[in-house]
């Protein structure tokens, strides 16, 4: 099994557990709005726990999307890491093809040399110490220095982003490892089009990446709540983890088809 294929594997996991509580909050809700048996009611066949979730149900169905709006913060949060995931398994799969540092792509190279100076010039801003920042330097330095590999890339920074994963943010991070173009691919796919019920090319593009920003705008409000916000109900939830999974799924063939293509420059 690949590294690409053990980050889509953890991620789907965690969408199926997620969409294992989701239809338990709707099992929950149906059953709050549920009438019980008569002979629960009049106490002639006693079942104290399911009269007393019963009538917690009863109380709390309003409630509900507040956990709902929970899960989809998690299900976001869990495909940013997968997303940061795939750049770094990229990363790490073309600096062990490169025999020097010249040989990876400009893009690469120019992200990591940014990125980390960046880390080094503030490192607690990014989950760093100092003595990892001088690392991460050094590390860079021998990359410049060595003639011959093997060579060992920091990937880490290369998924450095301090935004949500929106459209824009998602196909920017790809580039940092030499992956162009990427919604416009994602547009050709067809388990993609088949999800957003599309046909063209052009049209799943944009239905893509403007649910992908639907959906961190949601986060955010869910995220920062105020007396007006509107939590998502199960159905939204799973609709979200849905597409989640797909966008993974999609953005790993992609990766594997580009590392399938990739020569290092000096090859």
């Amino acid at each position: 099994m690949s590294g690409l294929d053990e980050v889509l594997n953890d991620f789907g996991a965690d969408v199926t557990r997620a969409e294992h509580l989701l239809e338990m909050v709707k099992t929950f809700r149906e059953f709050g709005a549920s009438t019980p048996p008569e002979a629960i009611v009049d106490g002639s066949a006693p079942w104290p726990e399911a009269t007393a979730l019963y009538e917690a149900s009863k109380l709390r169905r309003t409630d509900l999307p507040v956990l709902s709006g929970s899960l989809q913060l998690y299900l976001i949060g869990r495909f940013e890491y997968c997303i940061r995931q795939i750049v770094q398994v990229i990363a790490d799969e073309i600096a062990s093809r490169a025999r020097k540092y010249a040989d990876l792509p400009d893009s690469l190279r120019t992200e990591l040399k940014f990125r980390t100076i960046e880390v080094a010039q503030n490192p607690r801003r990014y989950g760093y110490d100092e003595l990892q920042a001088e690392a991460l330097l050094a590390n860079l330095v021998e990359n410049f220095q060595s003639v011959a590999g093997p060579l060992r890339v920091s990937s880490s920074v290369l998924s450095i982003t301090e935004s949500n994963m929106t459209g824009r943010v998602l196909a920017d991070l790809l580039k940092r490892v030499g992956m162009n173009d990427y919604w416009k691919e994602v547009g050709k796919q067809a388990t993609v089009k088949l999800h957003l019920e599309t046909a063209a090319d052009g049209e799943t593009t944009v239905e893509a990446q403007s649910r992908l920003n639907s959906l961190m705008d949601e986060r955010n409000q869910v995220a920062h709540p105020t007396s007006s916000t509107r939590f998502p109900d199960p159905d939204q939830v799973l609709k979200a983890a849905g597409f989640l999974g797909t966008i993974a799924s999609v953005t790993v063939d992609l990766a594997k088809v580009y590392l399938a293509s990739y020569k290092p420059t000096g090859a």
